[in-house]
């Protein structure tokens, strides 16, 4: 299990200050593989909510799904997993999105009927934009993710709001239906039959008060 350490913020997330973290654990390879290049910045800002930041330098990008709460994970993919809440594994949030900025968000303890959608819990919607970014000729795909205090609230029924705090959670780039399906992890996960929904082996999100 590895450690994330951010800060949350009074105003504005102030993303040169945040901390990037390399997706760099790749799992389930057959002989041939693929390692796209994956990373992602967190942080939290006081009365609003969190942010995230994720890139993925890949070659052959996927974007068929179109619709909220499509199985995004089949096409090019970067995901979010984050137990709202403090001191728990479980249960926990994936958001899941590709790089037209679709996402699938679900919330629960375990895996299949036991998740259910966000949109069945609030009516707030996580914020997704897509974007692209440059670095030594490479380009890469990204999405920009903010998930409100009222939808954190909302889906485990207490009063969240943001403040220095430890959370557990993990990041992913995956693609099932691509070219070389991949499977990649910020903190390594376990076998194939749990896949990315394995909370006990989540990393510690460790938020911090920011100061200059």
């Amino acid at each position: 299990m590895k450690n994330y350490n951010t800060f949350v913020f009074t105003s504005e997330p102030k993303w040169d200050r945040v901390p990037v973290a390399s997706i760099d654990s790749f799992h389930w390879e057959k002989e041939k593989f693929v390692r796209p290049r994956s990373y992602a910045k967190l942080c939290a800002v006081e009365g609003k909510g969190i942010f995230a930041k994720m890139w993925s330098f890949e070659k052959e990008v996927r974007a068929v799904f179109e619709n909220r709460d499509d199985p995004v994970y089949r096409d090019s993919c970067l995901e979010f997993f984050l137990c709202p809440i403090e001191g728990n594994t479980t249960p926990y949030a994936n958001f899941e999105m590709n790089s037209k900025g679709v996402i699938l968000s679900e919330f629960g303890a375990g895996r299949g009927a036991e998740r259910k959608k966000l949109a069945s819990l609030s009516d707030e919607a996580p914020r997704v934009e897509p974007f692209t970014l440059e670095d030594n000729g490479e380009t890469a795909w990204g999405v920009s993710l903010f998930v409100s205090e009222k939808l954190l609230s909302d889906i485990t029924g207490t009063e969240f709001s943001i403040r220095p705090m430890t959370l557990r959670g993990n990041f992913y780039k995956c693609g099932d239906d691509t070219p070389i399906p991949h499977f990649g992890a910020f903190s390594p996960v376990g076998p194939v039959e749990k896949g990315f929904h394995n909370p006990e082996l989540f990393a510690q999100l460790v938020f911090s008060a920011y100061s200059l």
